[in-house]
């Protein structure tokens, strides 16, 4: 695939802001897990350049020093909104803020829901694999975020082969 100008640029805006940065539960540079989110929109047939360059920016705000009007200004407005609902900013114990994120995405744009649902997947099959003890706390959360997700957009996320897929993931941890 040809890759466009934005989504190369996003890509080297993400190694650089997440330079030095590793993979909480194995360890490998972050730009892995953001290869990882593209990859898996890309495999299920999301390919545009603004949901591709979001994937690769969805974390930035919160794990380096972006800001929105960063990304903004950079890739535009329609890939700043995107990184604008996948970014976590919700406060209190962490139940809260998973359901104050679950109610945040559940209401998010389609494309972020997307993003999204490739995260959940590339981070809840790492952290299964190399983190067996956070896994089921991690994947209890991403099931509450499916679950609002699925109360909103109804029928249509739930036929959806990448919800199901992240649907997957999120149940390995309870077999």
């Amino acid at each position: 695939m040809l890759v466009s100008a934005t989504v190369h640029d996003a890509r080297d805006f993400a190694i650089a802001k997440h330079s030095g940065q590793v993979r909480q539960h194995d360890g490998r540079p972050y730009i892995v897990h953001l290869d990882g989110v593209a990859a898996i929109l890309e495999e299920y047939g999301y390919k545009t350049s603004e949901i591709i360059a979001a994937a690769f920016l969805h974390d930035t705000i919160e794990k380096s020093d972006t800001s929105i009007e960063e990304i903004h200004q950079k890739f535009g407005e329609t890939v700043a909104e995107l990184v604008y609902w996948l970014t976590d900013t919700e406060k209190g114990s962490r139940a809260s803020r998973a359901l104050q994120a679950a109610w945040r995405l559940s209401r998010a744009p389609w494309d972020a829901k997307l993003i999204k649902l490739a995260d959940i997947i590339d981070n809840g099959s790492a952290i299964v694999l190399h983190n067996p003890s956070f896994g089921p706390i991690f994947l209890e959360e991403k099931r509450l975020c499916l679950k609002k997700m699925a109360e909103v957009e109804t029928s249509r996320m739930l036929r959806l082969p990448l919800f199901q897929k992240a649907a997957i993931v999120t149940e390995s941890a309870s077999l």
